[in-house]
């Protein structure tokens, strides 16, 4: 509320009335629109909520936007504040300077996207879909700087996974604990746990992955890119990323885009010190890929993950998958070749989810693109819900400059 407000203020300051929408007391989103009305416009979307921070990991005050080390230090500083940042700031030029578009563009800051957009980008598409509707939308994940074996790779998101989360009530015979026996319900938690361990799901390259793995593959060149390609296929995926790439980060994010996996984020069981429990719950975050059903999914978990349990299917969404060759797609790699010379711009699937679901329940496609220019030892995939997470200042201006020009071809 008070971020969403302080927006509505900023663009107030130049002359642009932003509408607001609360989907729940706390959950304000807002949008805003500059140039000509219609429904081809740019739209650029942001999520201005964050996950929560324990000062205690980090190096400065995870709340304070700290500048140090010539980075802005603070939690939503890559997720995804600096993308609410940019897009202000660009409309706040374009109004203040009158500057004239052919078409127009719509700045969409929404409210819970951690919390699965249920009451940010899905409520205000289904109530307000005419205030969001464009010909495009842009938002996180990708334009950032990826360096690979010395080279500067740029992925720019044309895919992302779906996800189920669940929450399993596991069954079983409580009683006293000085009388130990394998039928009480944290150790049946303890065995459905180990058997997800095991990511139980079969793997599986699919095209967005495939056409990620060949434009890394194209960069590499040789033998080099030959072996980057075999991440595609079953029999040597393993194998390479083990015992070649030996990048803990890549690797998990690798194997990630290979498998509709799950993670367990939550359990509890048991009230009392002595008493073995009859009953207890473990929540599982399920990230699925494009050609996976939800529904399907929660059938198949059952089969692959035996256990006593039930299942309740807290939130969910499917993957999306848009058309890595359109307009708008090119123009980010003219503006990424241009700002980066020598650079080279690829497409990507994200391993999680963004506000792209509400677009694209609207028909329109949406593409991750909030540049980021990033050195060598930067890890950015860590930065995301991470400890000490942190923008380059430089990298900031330089990918605000990125996504204007790309604001300027697109529009006019």
């Amino acid at each position: 509320m008070l971020a969403a407000d302080a927006c509505v203020a900023w663009l107030a300051e130049v002359g642009v009335e932003a509408r607001v929408f609360d989907a729940a007391p706390g959950r304000r989103s807002l949008v805003a629109s500059y140039g000509p009305p219609g429904d081809d416009a740019l739209v650029l979307s942001a999520h201005l909520d964050v996950v929560p921070a324990d000062p205690a990991h980090w190096t400065h005050p995870p709340f304070e936007a700290v500048e140090a080390d010539g980075c802005s230090w603070g939690r939503g500083a890559i997720d995804m504040k600096n993308g609410a940042a940019s897009a202000l700031a660009i409309m706040r030029h374009l109004a203040r300077n009158q500057l004239p578009l052919e078409r127009g563009i719509k700045v969409v800051l929404v409210a819970d996207e951690e919390a699965g957009c249920g009451l940010g980008s899905l409520a205000l598409a289904r109530a307000h879909p005419d205030w969001i509707r464009g010909a495009v939308a842009v938002t996180e994940v990708g334009g950032f700087t990826t360096h690979v074996d010395g080279h500067r790779v740029y992925p720019v998101q044309v895919a992302e996974k779906g996800f189920v989360w669940m929450r399993l009530t596991i069954q079983g015979v409580p009683g006293h604990g000085s009388m130990p026996h394998s039928e009480g319900a944290i150790i049946k938690l303890a065995d459905i746990v180990h058997r997800v361990a095991s990511q139980p799901f079969p793997f599986r390259c699919t095209q967005p992955v495939r056409d990620f793995l060949e434009g890394i593959a194209e960069v590499l060149g040789g033998v080099k890119g030959t072996v980057f390609k075999g991440i595609g296929s079953e029999l040597l995926s393993d194998f390479i990323l083990d015992k070649l790439v030996r990048d803990g980060e890549r690797t998990k994010v690798f194997k990630a885009l290979l498998k509709d996996t799950i993670s367990p984020t939550m359990c509890h069981g048991g009230t009392k010190a002595n008493v073995i429990p009859g009953e207890a719950w473990l929540t599982v975050d399920c990230r699925i890929l494009p050609g996976t059903d939800p529904d399907g999914f929660v059938r198949e978990f059952r089969e692959r993950v035996p256990g006593d349990y039930t299942i309740e299917v807290l939130q969910k969404g499917p993957a999306l998958t848009f058309d890595k060759d359109h307009p708008i797609v090119l123009r980010m790699f003219e503006v990424l070749r241009e700002a980066d010379p020598g650079c080279f711009p690829v497409p990507q699937m994200l391993t999680g989810f963004t506000d792209a679901r509400a677009f694209a329940e609207l028909g329109m496609p949406c593409y991750g693109f909030i540049p980021v220019w990033l050195p060598p030892d930067m890890k950015f995939a860590s930065m995301f819900h991470g400890h000490d997470e942190r923008i380059p200042i430089h990298g900031f201006r330089w990918g605000l400059a990125t996504l204007f020009e790309l604001v300027k071809r697109f529009c006019g």
